[in-house]
């Protein structure tokens, strides 16, 4: 089994990409002790680049990184990159609702067209081998519902639903969203290079 290191600290972010990649890839969380990655790209697949080159060089194999967020073109295409702090460096998923949920509001609008991205990238600290994007189109609205999922998913409504992402079990989400579908397209391509690029941490080939 290929095995790679996710950009991240957080096991449950482990949990949920092992997965969608149907377990079919040993995913392991970044050390303690790193420092936070830059993230200054203008998109998302700039961002998940940095961090996977970033991370790559720390702890001396392939890493895999995301990057992920909402686009409401009514708004300029906010919260764009900035998603994850939208309301502020260390805003909660609460603060940035709130914050979309006023500048929806103030435009006039109880809801509008809204698309979720998510940028995977795997990389070595001196190159990125592979790189995928994916998206799901929806509606974003004025408020909230819903107890599940995290982020933006109270808000928003993917193409075809009444129902929020916050409102679907996980198997429901997985069907619609931008991170089940960045990661099927992940998985497409993992033999692959693996193959032409001896990707993989330890040089395991994908089984």
């Amino acid at each position: 089994m290929m095995r790679l290191v996710l950009a991240t600290q957080n096991p449950n972010k482990v949990r949920e990409f092992s997965e969608l990649l149907e377990s079919r890839v040993d995913l392991v969380a970044l050390p303690p002790g790193l420092p936070k990655a830059p993230e200054t790209g203008d998109t998302f697949l700039d961002n998940a680049r940095q961090k996977a080159m970033f991370y790559a060089a720390h702890v001396g194999g392939f890493v895999v990184a995301d990057d992920s967020g909402l686009v409401v073109p009514a708004l300029d295409g906010e919260p764009g990159v900035f998603s994850a702090r939208y309301a502020g460096e260390g805003a909660d998923d609460r603060a940035n609702n709130e914050k979309l949920i006023r500048a929806l509001r103030a435009k006039g609008l109880r809801r509008a067209e809204a698309r979720f991205v998510c940028a995977l990238v795997v990389a070595s600290e001196r190159e990125s081998v592979i790189e995928v994007e994916a998206w799901v189109d929806g509606h974003v609205h004025d408020e909230p519902r819903g107890e599940n999922g995290f982020g933006y998913d109270p808000l928003f409504s993917p193409e075809g639903e009444a129902r929020r992402f916050a409102e679907m079990s996980a198997e429901e989400k997985h069907r619609f969203s931008h991170r089940a579908r960045a990661a099927r397209m992940l998985l497409a391509r993992l033999s692959s290079a693996g193959q032409a690029t001896g990707l993989g941490w330890r040089g395991e080939p994908l089984s």
